[in-house]
């Protein structure tokens, strides 16, 4: 994004009071203007003259017929003229003349409204034909049209209201406004320019207008403006600055848009259909907004469907559909948030895209809230391609509460949701399911939610089937990288991830889990490491209270994987029905892995995981170099084809306190050590607790220390364990390492 001390110029451009002069063209169907038809006219918008002199007092309100346009603008002047409301009643279709006489009012140009007035166009058309506006409001006035449709207007080179503009009180019903037109440097509003006055457009059409730079159909500069069962389809803006394809509201403004439909609308830069104001407040209430385009090439352009420059937003009860933020570096193909308060309420956002980031939503900075909010089916191409569903720019919050997350798409991270260095992120009551990110990057993926660094708090929440895709992508369900992420309550299943962490990935930072599922993830071949959860770097990982169960590795740790420089403490959990697949002697760790950092286990319960690979060992747990403390914990049923069916070290240290060793199980590659078994020069202390039930193929049912180990039992129940040779204890000859029971050393096991 622009650092925000540079955004003072372009800022401006955005948000300017609609401008004058300078002549610019389009084709009807063009964002570019590129041939506007050239016509020339006479605009009345100078000092309007005298009107006829007034009756004195007010009159009853006078109705008249009229069927011409010399007809209806002496109507017109008649009307301005007398005081009170009148009507008047359009008989058939008429072309709008350039009219006749000096100077302006009625009699010329546009139509010149300085008193009340109401038209009822009974379905005829007023063709304006290129000469000017339709009508200009006065302030003080109010115009009502009904059932009258306005086509071909438009306004003197660099004015705003193609067809209308109105500094009184505006009300369209039942009507359409379709092919006018504003031209020239700062003109906005092709169809209707409501200046700092009110206006209503109910039940009608606004069609294939155009602006030179902001609002296509409809351009509010403050006031309050309210659309209502209104369709706004096919108009555009061009690209000086080219904001809100079909409304755009300048400052400190009200706009509201209710039971609508925004369709096929364009803007040169931002918002293709709406674009609301820093000062301004904007609602949309139980309207489509689909298939809009917003062209921006900037990372903080974009918002295909809808733009907030900093203002009040509030989407609710409506469905946000098949928009495109197209520039290079587009974002948020449905909605962008540019620093402001945007809140989504009941609303769906569907099948939008965008190249950069927020395939759905893009927040950049601010608060953005969802509740009660479908995202499905968004994506983001691959510059960089991040936040599929949504995306957080900068220093932002963003709350996405009993929502759904489904089925979106990133190039890169975070398929469902993504969060910055400097974001505060919190998902709550939400299901993050089916979502993808394609990066191919070690430190990218994050299939549901990616977290940058930022805060990240998820819970109540399910995090389901989402992947990670990429060649080593990581992080199926999570990948937290650098950042703090608290996981509470939270359900992950069926993740995915091609590197590593099926379900989380943590690279570096502090990644807590506390009272969750993580149930049946899984990772790929590349290298396949942490079924569960998996932890890169000189991070801090924390399993409470947590179930870890029929996850699957390729490689090392189905349940969970620890690093080199890792500190990681599982606490009161339960680890079952795990598997790594992988085939080496140093692989396996069907339960937990720990791959020379610091691995704490406690209060838990590590039962019925295997190591299924050729050689796989540890089917409980594999100390790989690091340190392992186990205390108070039951590893039973765990399993693996060559040694440690409960617990393996290779080399290391290992604490073991009140820790029961039970049915654990080796294969026959070769088959030691069915409950605990040491390879190398580890050392292991256990204390307390029982050794029972296991089995080994070859040799050490119960325990197996290598020739260079040290293992001293103290306390330890040991029996009923079975093996050819050694069934309860087995000390690897020539025993120049040391092995002691109850402070008796073990001798070498001979056959």
């Amino acid at each position: 994004m622009t650092d925000p001390s540079t955004r003072s110029s372009s800022r401006s451009t955005r948000s300017r009071r609609p401008g004058i002069r300078l002549a610019i063209g389009a084709t009807a169907g063009s964002l570019a203007f590129a041939a506007l038809s050239g016509v020339t006219t006479t605009s009345a918008t100078a000092a309007p003259s005298a009107p006829a002199e007034r009756t004195s007092g007010p009159s009853a309100a006078a109705t008249t017929q009229v069927g011409t346009s010399l007809q209806l603008r002496r109507a017109v002047r008649k009307a301005n003229a007398r005081a009170g409301q009148d009507r008047i009643v359009l008989r058939r279709d008429i072309d709008l003349g350039p009219g006749q006489g000096q100077g302006n009012g009625p009699m010329r140009g546009d139509l010149d409204i300085t008193d009340d007035l109401v038209i009822v166009g009974n379905g005829n058309t007023l063709n304006v034909r290129g000469v000017d506006r339709a009508f200009d409001v006065r302030p003080d006035t109010r115009l009502v049209l009904q059932r009258l449709n306005i086509s071909n207007a438009a306004a003197a080179s660099g004015e705003s209201g193609g067809a209308i503009r109105s500094q009184g009180q505006l009300v369209v019903r039942g009507s359409t406004i379709s092919r006018s037109v504003v031209r020239g440097e700062g003109s906005s509003g092709g169809a209707i320019f409501n200046d700092g006055g009110t206006a209503q457009i109910i039940n009608s059409r606004l069609v294939d207008n155009r602006a030179a730079r902001a609002g296509g159909a409809v351009e509010a500069l403050g006031g309050t403006t309210v659309i209502r069962g209104t369709t706004m389809r096919g108009n555009a803006t061009g690209f000086a600055p080219g904001n809100g394809g079909a409304v755009h509201l300048t400052g400190e403004g009200e706009v509201r848009v209710l039971g609508s439909t925004v369709t096929g609308n364009g803007a040169g830069a931002e918002g293709g259909g709406l674009w609301n104001s820093a000062e301004g407040t904007f609602l949309v209430d139980r309207t489509t907004v689909t298939g809009n385009t917003a062209q921006g090439a900037a990372a903080d352009q974009g918002g295909g469907g809808i733009f907030n420059d900093g203002g009040s937003l509030t989407v609710t009860r409506s469905t946000v559909e098949g928009n495109e933020a197209t520039g290079a570096a587009g974002s948020g193909g449905g909605i962008l948030n540019d620093g402001g308060e945007l809140d989504l309420r009941t609303t769906t956002v569907a099948g939008n895209s965008a190249p950069r980031a927020g395939g759905g939503v893009e927040a950049d900075g601010g608060t953005t809230a969802l509740r009660s909010v479908t995202l499905e089916g968004n994506a983001t191409g691959d510059a960089p391609g991040n936040g599929g569903g949504l995306h957080l720019t900068g220093a932002g919050t963003v709350l996405v509460l009993g929502s759904t997350v489904v089925a979106n798409e990133a190039g890169s991270e975070g398929g469902g949701l993504w969060n910055s260095a400097d974001g505060e992120f919190l998902v709550s009551n939400t299901e993050v399911r089916g979502n993808f990110a394609r990066g191919a990057a070690a430190d990218n993926g994050g299939g549901g939610i990616f977290n940058d660094g930022g805060d990240l708090t998820v819970q109540g929440s399910q995090v389901v089937n989402n992947a990670a895709s990429g060649a080593a992508g990581s992080g199926g369900g999570l990948f937290n990288n650098l950042g703090n992420a608290e996981v509470t309550d939270t359900a992950f299943r069926g993740n995915v991830a091609t590197r590593a962490g099926g379900a989380v990935e943590a690279n570096v930072g502090s990644t807590t889990i506390r009272d969750s599922v993580l149930d049946q993830n899984a990772t790929g071949p590349n290298p396949g490491n942490g079924g569960g959860v998996h932890l890169t770097g000189a991070g801090e990982v924390t399993v409470a209270g947590t179930q870890v169960t029929g996850n699957t590795a390729s490689a090392e740790g189905g349940g969970l994987w620890n690093s080199a420089t890792g500190t990681f403490t599982v606490t009161d959990s339960t680890i079952t029905g795990n598997t790594a697949e992988g085939a080496a002697a140093d692989q396996g760790g069907g339960g937990l892995y720990n791959d020379g950092g610091t691995l704490t286990v406690t209060g838990s319960t590590v039962d019925g995981n295997r190591a299924t690979g050729a050689a796989g060992s540890g089917g409980g747990l594999l100390n790989n170099l690091g340190t392992l403390v186990v205390t108070d914990t039951v590893v039973s049923g765990n399993d693996a084809p060559r040694a440690g069916g409960g617990i393996e070290t290779n080399v290391g240290t290992v604490t073991l306190t009140g820790v029961d060793l039970t049915d654990n199980t080796t294969g026959a590659n070769p088959g030691n050590g069915g409950g605990f078994h040491t390879t190398g020069a580890g050392v292991v202390l256990y204390t307390g607790g029982s050794v029972t039930g296991n089995d080994a193929a070859a040799q050490g049912g119960g325990l197996w220390n290598s020739s260079t180990g040290s293992m001293t039992v103290t306390g330890v129940t040991i029996e009923d364990n079975t093996a050819p040779i050694g069934a309860d204890l087995y000390h690897q000859p020539p025993a120049n390492g040391l092995f002691l029971v109850d402070g008796q050393p073990v001798p070498p096991t001979t056959p």
